[in-house]
């Protein structure tokens, strides 16, 4: 330890007073890093909201699908059937007989 305490009080530093060209360039280069910065977060603040809005999208399509396979699992019975017919299209079992008023 005493060996690196009396190496470092050796070493003098001597600091050069760089060129106004040097401090151009080297403000130059943080400014343009800053805005890199900046850039790349707008960027990741656009893709995480568009992310959010796909799941929300993919959920909602996960739920319409899991109702119109319900519809479809419904559709198997002749009941369900005959109810979409005589509900939906207006039509009547065989043997029925319409009596329709003013005819």
């Amino acid at each position: 330890m005493k060996k690196l305490i009396r190496l470092l009080s050796r070493i003098r530093i001597k600091f050069v007073h760089s060129s106004r060209r040097t401090k151009t360039v080297v403000i130059g280069m943080i400014v343009v890093c800053m805005v890199s910065l900046l850039t790349l977060n707008l960027t990741i603040n656009a893709i995480n909201k568009k992310m959010e809005e796909d799941r929300k999208e993919a959920a909602r399509l996960e739920y319409e699908n899991s109702q119109r396979q319900e519809d479809i699992d419904g559709l198997g019975s002749a009941g369900s059937v005959e109810d979409i017919a005589q509900g939906e299209l207006g039509m009547v079992p065989g043997d029925a007989i319409v009596i329709q008023p003013g005819q």
